[in-house]
């Protein structure tokens, strides 16, 4: 149909086609387009639950607009999952169940970038040389497992293989992961033959991952085969010819500029502090003071020209300080400088640092300057300098932030729990040797709108109070003088909230009554008749049900503060959150309907409400959406089953995002073996075209029972959770069908609720070729032999599994009733006839259509009828023209003429009828122009003439002439000499001679003998 409707569409404008029917074509064709282009309503799936086991921290993700995915369907069901934390010591495990069956699999590594390849373990790489040089020809990279804190003695940590790639050759070495850290640091010696003497080259590193082993430091001596693309990159070290200099320069004054080794220093070394002089500097003595804490010594004062100056030293020790005075003399005159703008090295100042003490950890040491010397400023003689020296007993290279994950979703908005990232300091010292920082630290966040940092500077966190994400936001860190950063990544929610109901409309369903709250309500004893109509009487109503899901999208927030938005996954992607907003969401008004487990809406009376899930911060609304509970009534259609024999699972990897898992299952369905557990899945089919699975409902308002048509093929099975489970005792080899029917509760069977709401088949194996049409029998008579089963192996004739646990092998209806029962029945039915009416169906998209589309028609032809009689009543009433003797005579036609010279006066004068004509003539006119008009009524009985003459005066101008003529039929008594309907001409009526003088003055007769001539004319002809 959809088909041939968009040919159509093609090929109706080619023809003419008048205005409402190309409106009805294009009405038909649009609700045609909207029928086709809805897609058909089946989503199904199979109920199974799908878990992940040893996973931190993970989100159940799926498409908008897509759930259950496409590739679902009545025995498969398919989700995604994102696992956002690193994973543990083990990789995490995705559980598949549908009780009693069950099966699980590893989730396979992580896709690592850029070769999208999958990795075991999630390693962060840092490169902690930036350039080495022929002095320090050492790279060094730390390598840090991500995701949790390692115990001592963890023994199956791996090794990481750095590899060095240059032109001139490779080069490689291996470190093991350490506990508690779970980290390492391979210090590569770069050949000597690598360095060039006047150009700067660069080497490129990677690393691979292996299994430990037995050896020096845990891991094997690797091969000298170039990784290839196993290897995953770190980066490039730029190897220089020499070192630069590392040193600072501190102006003391105007005049002295003092330059210190910028590095920590070790225990026993020495090293030396230079003063430079400007070439404008006179005086010839300076004194300088310098004051130390204990364990670091001032050994000498050295001048770096001899020749020009002589130095001093004095040593002074204190409790606390030790204080030196240097004092200089010129020797000797000012020799001018090559460079006068450069400062000239004048004094070394060598120090010693005491051995021990550190005690092992980095301690700072001032030294306090001031200079003294003849013409100094008199602002600048009591200024003080003080510079503090970094004593290490280690040769500490870097400072470097460990944290268990760079990306945090921040879900602190939803919850009101802070989420937060643990972080460790680590310095690397020369050698590989890791040590853990953890005093002395300060640490602060570029963007506290996005990521918080704790005091103690032990973590990254979020409280939930932060209003935007970003990609790589900054936290520093400091200790000491080093300093580094990290970057990570902070998904924001997009609120509000979506809230999803498989039915935005709960409806009450025919026929199907469940035990209400009075069950329980303890009465009085009461007979065994008393008592089934006291059950029947504390049934309520039942209404369906929905499932509800929560979701929200998150994403990250441009640095540069753009509008740009980056999606986690997609911008199409939305992450399920109902397991952590499920505790603050609510019902409205809960008379109407309430949330069962969370995500469960279950109808309770007719109404309107909302689902509104509040923030647990700030009592705000984050998302709501509207439900309506009707009595108006559904029926199920039918029962979809599923018979599931076993689980199977499959796993595979995403490329939107590193932790992307897809899950599939699906049931397993073959021929059954005897004594075989068969667990039966189902799906309610409702006349308002919705599904839903049975999982849904309270398992004790389901009365469900099968049967089989050979006798003993089913025997009932243990409760394990499934709403229906039979043991197959045998089965042919062409399969075998099961009936399925569902019933209301037991408590709440009476009349026409005997009958069952719904029924379905299903087939265990391959059906017949082809499948045969199975149906319930109408009537007893009609029954085949059936078996049924209980729970203790005995024969029934009534029950079911939702309320008393019992399968039964045989079709709905008893063969046998007695006829007291059937005529109880048939009254029950009586009454109950009304409500047993079909439920109406729902009316689709395309009925509404076609509905609004005949309505449009159906008004229309109203409106043109309302039209027709309208104008017929308003004629009739219309009286006929006063010339016209008979009333059904055809109307007069007027004809009008327009002329101004004098022939045409001439010739309406000699067009004038040749009889005499009767009656009174008049030419009323007013004098000094403006209009004049002339009418002469027509004699009674004679053929009516009339001529109406309208002029205009101008100054300046001539007059213009209008003359009316009406033509008109002669009556019957015309005169015989007159020709029939031949028309009658009046000319102009005069009045006088003055009234007719301005109208010839007009003319051009100014002639007094042509005015005399025409006067005369006009009373001759009158």
């Amino acid at each position: 149909m959809c088909v041939w409707m968009k040919g159509r569409a093609t090929a109706a404008p080619r023809g003419p086609c008048g205005p409402p029917l190309c409106l009805l074509v294009a009405l038909v064709l649009i609700v045609e387009r909207v029928g086709c282009d809805q897609d058909p309503l089946d989503p199904v799936y199979l109920p199974a639950a799908l878990e992940l086991l040893d996973a931190p921290e993970h989100f159940r993700v799926q498409q908008v607009g897509r759930y259950p995915p496409a590739n679902s369907s009545l025995s498969s069901l398919s989700e995604t999952f994102l696992l956002l934390q690193p994973w543990p010591r083990a990789q995490p495990l995705l559980r598949a169940s549908y009780p009693p069956f069950a099966t699980q699999q590893v989730v396979p590594p992580r896709v690592t970038e850029p070769h999208q390849r999958p990795v075991p373990w999630d390693v962060r790489a840092v490169s902690v040389e930036a350039a080495v040089t022929p002095a320090e020809p050492h790279a060094r990279v730390l390598f840090h497992l991500k995701g949790q804190d390692w115990p001592p003695g963890h023994g199956s940590l791996p090794c990481a293989r750095l590899h060095a790639s240059h032109p001139a050759g490779t080069a490689h070495r291996a470190c093991r992961f350490q506990p508690s850290l779970g980290a390492c640091v391979v210090e590569l010696e770069l050949p000597p033959h690598w360095f060039s003497q006047d150009s700067t080259t660069r080497a490129q590193l990677a690393y691979t991952l292996e299994p430990a082993a037995q050896g020096p430091g845990g891991c094997g001596p690797g091969g000298e085969a170039d990784p290839g693309e196993q290897a995953l990159p770190v980066g490039s070290v730029e190897l220089r010819p020499a070192a630069p200099p590392q040193y600072q320069e501190v102006p003391l004054d105007e005049a002295v500029t003092l330059r210190v080794p910028d590095m920590p220093v070790r225990p026993g070394q020495l090293f030396s502090a230079t003063l430079l002089l400007s070439s404008n500097f006179t005086a010839g003595v300076l004194t300088l003071r310098i004051k130390v804490k204990k364990g670091l010594h001032v050994t000498a004062a050295r001048p770096a020209q001899p020749t020009l100056w002589t130095a001093k030293l004095d040593r002074f020790k204190g409790s606390k300080h030790h204080t030196a005075l240097i004092t200089c003399h010129r020797a000797g005159p000012t020799v001018p400088e090559p460079d006068p703008l450069e400062p000239s090295e004048f004094l070394w100042v060598d120090f010693l640092v005491d051995n021990g003490t550190s005690g092992g950890v980095a301690v700072t040491r001032p030294v306090t300057w001031q200079l003294e010397y003849l013409g100094q400023a008199p602002e600048a003689e009591k200024d003080k300098m003080v510079w503090e020296i970094l004593v290490s007993e280690r040769d500490i290279r870097a400072l470097v932030p460990l944290a268990k994950a760079e990306e945090l979703v921040n879900t602190a908005p939803l919850t009101g729990v802070p989420r937060r990232i643990p972080v460790r300091l680590v310095t690397v010292d020369s050698g590989g040797a890791l040590v853990e920082v953890t005093e002395h630290i300060g640490c602060e966040s570029a963007n506290a709108q996005v990521l918080q940092v704790s005091e103690a500077c032990d973590a990254v966190f979020v409280a939930g109070k932060e209003s935007r994400g970003a990609r790589g936001v900054r936290v520093d860190f400091w200790w000491r003088r080093l300093r580094a950063s990290l970057r990570l990544t902070v998904w924001a929610p997009l609120l509000p909230l979506r809230i999803e109901l498989t039915d935005n409309t709960l409806e009450q369903v025919r026929g199907w009554r469940v035990p209400g709250p009075a069950e329980g309500v303890q009465e009085p004893e009461a007979a065994a008749g008393e008592e089934a109509e006291r059950r029947v009487r504390g049934c309520r109503l039942q209404y369906q049900r929905a499932g509800v899901r929560f979701l929200v999208p998150f994403a990250a927030h441009p640095l540069d503060g753009g509008r740009r938005l980056t999606h986690l996954l997609g911008s199409d992607w939305l992450l399920d959150v109902s397991h952590l907003v499920a505790p603050h969401a609510r019902v409205q008004d809960p008379r109407v309907a309430s949330l069962e487990g969370g995500h469960i809406l279950v109808g309770r009376e007719p109404g309107v409400t909302s689902i509104e899930v509040r923030s647990p911060l700030s009592d705000s609304i984050l998302g709501e959406q509207a439900l309506a509970v009707t009595d108006d009534k559904v029926s199920v259609l039918e029962l979809r089953v599923q018979p599931v024999m076993g689980i199977s699972l499959a796993l595979s990897r995403g490329t939107a995002h590193p932790g992307e898992v897809t899950a599939t299952c699906w049931a397993q369905s073959a021929l059954p073996t005897p004594k075989q557990e068969v667990a039966l899945s189902l799906w309610l089919s409702f006349s308002d075209h919705t599904l839903a699975p049975a999982e849904l409902y309270n398992r004790h308002d389901l009365g469900l029972s099968v049967s089989a048509e050979e006798p003993s093929a089913v025997l009932p099975a243990k409760e394990q959770g499934a709403r229906l489970a039979v043991l197959v005792s045998g089965a042919g080899t062409d399969g075998l069908p099961l009936h399925v029917s569902l019933h209301p509760p037991e408590p709440c069977r009476r009349g026409r609720h005997r009958v069952p709401l719904a029924s379905g088949t299903t087939w265990l194996g391959l059906p017949p070729a082809p499948t045969p049409a199975p149906a319930f029998p109408s009537s007893p008579g009609q029954s085949s032999p059936a078996t049924e089963a209980s729970m203790d192996g005995k024969g029934r004739t009534t029950g079911s599994v939702g309320d008393s646990g019992n399968v039964r092998g045989k079709f709905e209806r008893a063969e046998e009733e007695s006829g007291k029962e059937e005529e109880a029945e048939a009254r029950e039915e009586e009454g109950e006839e009304e409500e047993m009416v079909p439920a109406p169906q729902r009316v689709t998209d395309l009925e509404l259509g076609m509905y609004a589309l005949l309505g449009i028609f159906c008004l229309a032809i109203l409106i043109f009828l309302i039209n027709g009689v309208v104008f017929v009543l308003r004629y009739q009433r219309k009286e006929p023209p006063e010339g016209a003797v008979d009333p059904a005579s055809p109307q007069p036609h007027n004809w009008v003429w327009l002329g101004t010279d004098q022939e045409e006066l001439s010739r309406q004068l000699d067009r004038q009828s040749p009889g005499p004509l009767k009656g009174e003539r008049g030419c009323p006119c007013e004098s000094g122009g403006g209009e004049a008009v002339t009418v002469a009524p027509a004699p009674a009985g004679g053929t009516t003439s009339s001529s109406n003459t309208l002029a205009r005066k101008e100054a300046g101008g001539r007059r213009k002439r209008v003359e009316f003529v009406t033509f008109a039929p002669a009556p019957p008594a015309q005169l015989p000499e007159e020709p029939v309907g031949a028309p009658a001409v009046q000319s102009i009526l005069v009045a006088g001679e003055e009234d007719i003088r301005w109208v010839c003055e007009d003319m051009g007769l100014k002639d007094p003998e042509e005015l005399r001539s025409y006067m005369e004319r006009i009373r001759g002809s009158s």
